[in-house]
């Protein structure tokens, strides 16, 4: 795969409004996955892909023993770091010994990054990050820090049931929030939840819908995203990534992959 360097082309903001999109969007799983030399929840794996066009970033946030936020998708330091333990069970000063490793075992240089370094390296830049907050970790200290840091324009929180969607809209009620809606039960869910449906993204599932029932969600002003990450994104590896151009046709506007830079070629292409 050719990988050109396209930071000339993500000027433009991202507009999360179905009617005012300028362009279809990728979001890049755990912030990046796959990719030989850069580990997924790490700043420099962002900057990378950032150069090479990728705009979303969907983050894991964990909390360590002294309640400090930093990126990690697992319980345990294992698989993506140097470190061996769980995370709850080691302060913020002993998370920083270790180092990151990629997808294939390899190494790296790269530290386990803050919550708040990387909402730091976010401002400035036309990107948003899809914000996946693990469990036992309090909302409140989420959202203080995105306030902090100025970046509540530049983030959506994740949510998998209805009750999370109005427990964090309680919260931060500026803050797009991305909301399940796998099927009509969950848009009906949604619908009458009493969230404003322009805070509102709309996670479909990784299985795919019928064009109809995306309409329906475009009707609402909403973005559709939709998961290829994990077995679709295997099945088509080897493909010259027509399942990613029927998707946009269906009506995906933002593609969660763990392909991040191929997907983006392919459906940005001329």
């Amino acid at each position: 795969m050719t990988i050109e360097n396209t930071q000339h082309n993500i000027n433009k903001e991202i507009n999360f409004k179905y009617l005012t999109k300028n362009k279809n969007y990728v979001s890049a799983h755990r912030g990046g996955s796959g990719i030989k030399g850069y580990p997924e929840n790490c700043i420099e794996s962002f900057d990378y892909l950032y150069n090479n066009g990728i705009q979303i970033f969907e983050i894991d946030i964990a909390e360590t023993k002294d309640r400090q936020l930093i990126l990690m998708h697992d319980n345990s330091l294992q698989r993506t770091s140097t470190g061996k333990q769980d995370v709850n069970q080691l302060k913020l000063n002993n998370v920083k010994k270790y180092y990151l490793v990629d997808d294939f075992g390899n190494k790296t240089s790269f530290k386990i990054p803050t919550f708040d370094e990387t909402l730091k390296w976010g401002q400035n830049k036309s990107i948003y990050f899809m914000v996946d907050i693990k469990k036992g970790v309090d909302y409140n200290d989420i959202v203080s820090l995105i306030e902090k840091n100025k970046m509540q324009n530049q983030v959506v929180l994740v949510t998998y049931t209805v009750g999370q969607a109005k427990k964090l809209h309680q919260i931060a009620p500026n803050i797009l929030l991305s909301v399940s809606m796998r099927n009509e039960h969950e848009f009906n869910e949604m619908m009458n939840s009493g969230i404003p449906t322009d805070k509102m993204v709309a996670f479909t599932g990784t299985k795919r819908n019928k064009k109809s029932f995306l309409d329906k969600i475009h009707d609402k002003n909403i973005l559709v995203i939709f998961g290829t990450l994990g077995n679709l994104d295997k099945s088509n590896l080897a493909k010259n990534g027509q399942l990613y151009r029927d998707l946009e046709k269906d009506g995906v506007d933002i593609f969660a992959t763990d392909r991040a830079i191929f997907v983006h070629q392919t459906i940005n292409k001329n």
